[in-house]
């Protein structure tokens, strides 16, 4: 069974650009439409990212 972070680094959403909606993406429909309008674009987001120096340690 995977566990799916809800929050933290690694959390990956989509958006929809019609309709504004924000979801998981166990929720986007298998041919990647948004579930509430059906639009075949969704915008995939992330928060709390962080990016490290090329050479590994913190900028």
């Amino acid at each position: 069974m995977r566990i799916i972070p809800l929050r933290g680094a690694g959390v990956a959403w989509f958006k929809c650009p019609a309709c504004r909606l924000k979801c998981r993406p166990t929720a986007v429909g298998p041919d990647g439409q948004c579930p509430r309008c059906g639009e075949a674009r969704m915008l995939k987001l992330s928060f709390g990212g962080r990016a490290t120096a090329p050479d590994g340690g913190r900028s």
